[in-house]
């Protein structure tokens, strides 16, 4: 596990970028996007198998869950998971890491996602954060 950039294809959406900025005075730990990735890798290390939706993106169940527990509230009728770009991006980075693998009809965590899990969480945290923040 290297702690290099992202791949240079790795596309951040903008509107993540607006909606990380805004969550600057909402959150009182400053390392709360790195609490929701290793709680996103630990469930997924848990349940073995989570089911993908028809769009091929992780079923609302799993991110529901994982909103119940972290106090989150961004899901709605109309906003399903798909179109929330926290969700967007913590699938996009797992994908690229290869912490989890999509199957024909579910994803699974990977070995690398466990071995993710055993770093410090302060290269965990780095890891994360170079997608944000890549060095020029």
């Amino acid at each position: 596990m290297s702690s290099s950039n992202p791949p240079k294809d790795f596309d951040l959406n903008t509107s993540f970028l607006l909606w990380l900025n805004q969550q600057e005075h909402k959150q009182n730990n400053e390392e709360w996007m790195l609490d929701a990735f290793l709680f996103f890798l630990i469930k997924f290390s848990r349940h073995e198998r989570i089911r993908l939706d028809n769009h091929y993106f992780l079923h609302q169940r799993f991110w529901k869950g994982m909103e119940d527990s972290l106090k989150y509230k961004l899901m709605s009728r109309r906003k399903k998971p798909k179109d929330i770009v926290l969700y967007q991006f913590m699938e996009n980075v797992a994908l690229v890491e290869g912490w989890i693998r999509k199957e024909e009809t579910y994803a699974v965590v990977t070995e690398h996602g466990r071995k993710f899990l055993s770093l410090s969480r302060k290269n965990q945290w780095n890891r994360i954060l170079g997608y944000i923040w890549p060095d020029p």
